[in-house]
Order: C-alpha cells, then structure tokens, then sequence
C-alpha cells in the first residue's frame, strides 16, 4: 500500500511537470505537429518504468516499417492500454477514443492538441464523421491511427466483437492493419491502490492488406468480414499463448 501510494504521488507529480512542459510547447506544434506525440511517449515510457515499476517488452519490432503508416489494431483489455501501447510502440500515431475521455480536464484538452480522434460509438452520424477525420489523417501520410475494434475493453479472455470501422479504412485507405496484441495491461492493479508490476508484452504481428482478402467474385462486405476474422482469431490466438491471466 506505502508502495503504491509512493507510486501514485509520484506519478501524479510528474504528470503534472509534464504537463506543463507539454502546454508550454504548444506554439511548435503547428510547425512540428510530431512533436505531441513525442511528448507523451517519453511521458508514458516514464511513468510505466519509473513510477510502476513495469517492465514493457515489445516483441515483433521487425514488422514495423517507421517510412509506413498503418491502421494499427489490437484487443483492449484495460484503460493502461493506450499508456502502455504509447510507450512501446515507435510509430507516430494517433488514438480513435471514445469521446468521454477528450472531457476529463487537462487531460481530453492534451488528447486534442495531439491530434487524437474522437468518436460516440452510439451515434452513427459522429461515428461516421470521426472515421472520416481518422481517413484524413491515414491519406495525408504522416502518421498512423490505433484503433480498438472491440470498441471498448474487454474484461475477459475471449475477445468481443469486432466493430466494422477499422476494416472500412483498410479498403478505402488501402493501408496495411498492423495487429497488436497487449498482454497483462488488465492485470497490475490488484485494486485501485494496489499496483503489482508485470511484465507488460506488446506482440506485434505481420501486416494485413485488404486486397489480400479480396479474392475474385468477392464483395467488399465479404472482404471485410474475411479480413476482420481472420484478424480477431489472430489475436486471440496470440493473446491465448500469452495471457498469463485467468479470468
């Protein structure tokens, strides 16, 4: 408990510092609109090494092409997922999230500021709006986007189902999805005071093409949904062999 409290008082801290640092940059962001991101990697490597004490292992660099930009799609088990994803992966890229989280102050004003999309998966015509915005950002080519097509966290071992947008991009982008699996982000807090460090693994897996699975006489829904599960069972193949969680 001691330790945790050290933890979190530190962490909060240090965010707070960070914080600051990140506002005060603000004026170079238009100029170097990598430059936010960049911000909240160092931020998040920190916290979850330093003040967690979580080692994060990232497996599958290899397929990673830092001159490409991917629609980056992976399980969502915890709300430490984004923290632990921004501080393996070495990509530039950007969150689709949901939109309660761009109103938490300080925090959902930095989520802006970084370019991160927002999206009310209830409301068809936002959902829509916000995939559009998602397309622009994949066709400009400066950065990747990272989207959860579970649609929100999945508390269990066995993966939800797959939302349609992320596969939608992939055909009207024509860029690759590169799978991610994260293992044990669901598992460090024993309760909200309590951290019990893990190794944290990031598994990264080969790229996936839309045109791979569109095979002659083939629709584009047909496609879609070859291409989203093979995908799903891909991943929970993958988190299967991995998870070292029960529940």
């Amino acid at each position: 408990m001691i330790r945790a409290f050290l933890y979190w008082t530190g962490g909060v801290i240090f965010t707070i510092f960070f914080a600051v640092i990140f506002y005060l940059m603000t004026p170079f962001y238009r100029k170097y609109p990598g430059f936010p991101h960049g911000i909240i990697r160092i931020w998040s490597k920190a916290l979850v090494r330093v003040f967690y004490g979580v080692k994060v292992s990232l497996y599958g660099k290899e397929f990673i092409d830092q001159s490409s930009n991917y629609i980056i799609v992976s399980n969502h088990r915890s709300y430490t997922d984004i923290l632990f994803a921004s501080a393996a992966i070495p990509l530039q890229f950007r969150w689709l999230a949901k939109s309660s989280l761009f109103r938490i102050p300080v925090f959902g004003a930095a989520m802006r500021i970084a370019g991160y999309v927002s999206i009310e998966r209830t409301k068809y015509k936002s959902a829509s709006r916000s995939l559009e915005q998602v397309k622009a950002v994949l066709e400009k080519g400066e950065s990747s986007v990272w989207i959860f097509p579970e649609g929100t966290r999945t508390p269990k071992r066995v993966l939800g189902n797959f939302k349609r947008g992320a596969f939608v991009l992939a055909r009207e982008t024509g860029k690759p999805l590169l799978p991610v699996v994260l293992i044990n982000t669901d598992t460090l807090f024993v309760r909200p005071w309590v951290i019990k460090p893990k190794n944290v693994k990031v598994i990264v897996k080969p790229p996936l093409r839309y045109t791979d699975f569109r095979a002659a006489h083939t629709d584009d829904r047909e496609a879609e949904r070859r291409l989203m599960t093979h995908l799903r069972e891909l991943l929970q193949e993958e988190y299967n062999s991995h998870a070292t969680n029960t529940s």
